[in-house]
């Protein structure tokens, strides 16, 4: 009778750096779709925004991300303004001061 071979313990598995980078890449990827889903959802439904405004709202957020991607502005400039401007402070774990 053969011996059945025993299956590697998950933990043990050796990961490498691009497998690393990838799950990071993946979860940043399902964790901004989330957020995006649930913005236009208050949006609309909390809101009243139409489909036209969330497609004029999704192009501007496009063309900003654009801007910091190509390095005009940068995330912190932009909650900068927001506070100055608005009195809006976004702080981490997604509550707001203003």
């Amino acid at each position: 009778m053969k011996k059945k071979k025993k299956k590697p313990n998950p933990s043990n598995i050796p990961v490498s750096k691009a497998d690393v980078d990838r799950a990071k890449k993946q979860a940043v990827s399902e964790a901004v779709d989330i957020a995006w889903a649930i913005i236009f959802t208050v949006l609309r439904d909390k809101e009243g925004h139409s489909a036209e405004d969330l497609q004029r709202i999704w192009k501007g957020v496009n063309d900003l991300s654009d801007s910091i991607r190509q390095g005009y502005v940068t995330v912190p400039d932009l909650k900068e303004v927001l506070k100055q401007e608005e009195g809006c402070v976004l702080e981490k774990g997604g509550g707001t001061n203003g």
